[in-house]
């Protein structure tokens, strides 16, 4: 198949990861919903996605992001080329990640309910800014080339605060929302506020990603819980390390 360069949007989902239930089981009455090209039509755990919705059906979908270990991919039909889902036992911090890739065109409204549609009780932060210049080679999307869209923000399922710069939009769940609220010209939606355009938020909330110091990089004001201390960190990082 050919390949060529394309411009991404992609969405991130930040949720707390213990309490975040179902995430599958929400993505797929989403994408039936609002955006019908997300539903997983390939999925797996790996490359090449060897799991197929009309083969093996939403049993099989759902038997196979149980058997995941850290990661579930699944790609979609045109304009979706990508997706993934944080899956398996938690290993680091409290904190899963759900990401979409889906190339900008007409369908960014449908992206947008589809993403607030996804989000839980307890998803706290969801985004969409611009990926430019991504290689799809087939059906396969390629990073290979530094990212220009939002930094990720929860290296090792720990939280840092939110991005500098603000993102094309974003939801701010009901964790956030109290701290937001006064800052940003958000509007209410899906029991959080949205933000699509105006001020962003103060340098008191905002994550520290080019501090060379841990101490002063994590130092963003946050709702509780979203990431672990230093000493959890340690501890988690020595067990990992055991397991390899």
């Amino acid at each position: 198949m050919a390949q060529r360069r394309i411009d991404v949007l992609l969405v991130r989902w930040y949720e707390r990861r213990e309490r975040s239930g179902p995430v599958m089981a929400r993505w797929v009455a989403a994408a039936e919903e609002h955006l019908p090209v997300a539903l997983p039509r390939r999925f797996g755990d790996r490359e090449p996605l060897r799991g197929r919705l009309d083969r093996d059906g939403p049993d099989g979908l759902a038997a196979a992001y149980e058997r995941a270990d850290q990661l579930f991919f699944l790609a979609g039909e045109p304009p979706v080329h990508a997706g993934s889902l944080s899956a398996g036992e938690a290993r680091w911090g409290p904190v899963a990640v759900h990401t979409l890739h889906v190339e900008l065109g007409s369908a960014d409204e449908a992206v947008r309910r589809f993403a607030l549609a996804v989000a839980g009780e307890h998803t706290f932060y969801v985004s969409a800014s611009v990926e430019h210049d991504l290689l799809l080679d087939g059906r396969t999307l390629v990073s290979d080339r530094p990212s220009t869209g939002e930094p990720y923000l929860a290296a090792f399922g720990d939280w840092v605060g939110l991005p500098p710069r603000p993102p094309l939009w974003a939801w701010f769940g009901p964790a956030y929302a109290p701290l937001v609220r006064r800052h940003l010209d958000a509007d209410p939606e899906a029991g959080g506020l949205l933000r699509t355009a105006g001020p962003w938020v103060p340098d008191a909330l905002v994550a520290r990603l080019d501090e060379v110091d841990p101490a002063r990089r994590n130092a963003a004001r946050m709702p509780r819980g979203l990431r672990r201390s230093t000493w959890r960190m340690l501890v988690d990082g020595a067990r990992a390390g055991r397991r390899r």
